[in-house]
């Protein structure tokens, strides 16, 4: 009678705290591209494994100096909770807010960004927090519950920092975090990313398009100048 007591006591103690499960309840798994319709889904069956992010030719203007996104599909394992006998509404609904992104490089050193004067660059601070938005659902049965986030990554004022990468590649670090409606806060599993560094290679100027041919790779004018969508300055 003692052990059921206490095994009762624990039981009740981690209810009130309002602790998650034990174990990953939420988790980022791939990077993925937009479909032929320019969306960007969570079932869709290709995924980026390494990025690539043109940080900007010297000899193509402003326009195609742009920030990189990551559009990743993330995942929830908490089980639906609502009890309608009572009225009550369903607690497990995960709410995505932010995320602290942290640029390394390949040795998951911490990137170090200088000012002018050679000082650490106060508006260029790392890690950054970036906001997001999505909510997903309780898991069905065995299945999580998929979404996607988009994050901006790499924000434009931090490209010029990068030109030291050009041709090598580094890591972006990103831990999204949320909150249930029954206001538990989620912390997911950091999702650590490789991306290329390129200057100019998907950038164009609008004048050295060639006729009939498709200037933005994919199609897609969002997010250009990274994975394999051209970015187009019209003022060149």
């Amino acid at each position: 009678m003692r052990l059921v007591l206490s095994l009762a006591v624990v039981s009740l103690a981690s209810a009130l705290v309002g602790c998650a499960p034990e174990g990953s309840s939420a988790y980022v798994s791939v990077n993925v591209p937009p479909d032929d319709g320019c969306v960007y889904s969570p079932t869709s069956d290709v995924f980026i494994s390494r990025g690539l992010f043109d940080i900007g030719a010297t000899t193509v203007g402003t326009a195609c100096k742009r920030s990189y996104f990551m559009h990743l599909v993330v995942n929830s394992n908490l089980k639906p909770n609502a009890r309608d006998s009572t009225g009550r509404a369903e607690p497990n609904v995960l709410q995505i807010m932010e995320a602290d992104v942290r640029l390394m490089d390949k040795e998951k050193n911490t990137l170090n960004f200088k000012d002018k004067d050679g000082n650490p660059d106060s508006a260029l601070p790392n890690p950054f927090r970036v906001q997001t938005a999505n909510s997903l659902s309780p898991a069905s049965g065995r299945e999580p519950s998929m979404g996607m986030a988009s994050i901006e990554a790499i924000p434009r004022a931090y490209a010029s920092k990068l030109s030291q990468y050009n041709s090598d590649n580094i890591l972006i670090e990103v831990q999204i975090f949320g909150v249930t409606t029954g206001d538990v806060d989620i912390d997911f599993k950091p999702f650590i990313y490789p991306v290329n560094i390129c200057q100019g290679c998907l950038s164009k100027c609008l004048t050295a398009v060639k006729a009939n041919e498709d200037p933005y790779g994919e199609g897609c004018v969002d997010n250009a100048a990274a994975d394999g969508r051209y970015c187009i300055d019209p003022s060149c």
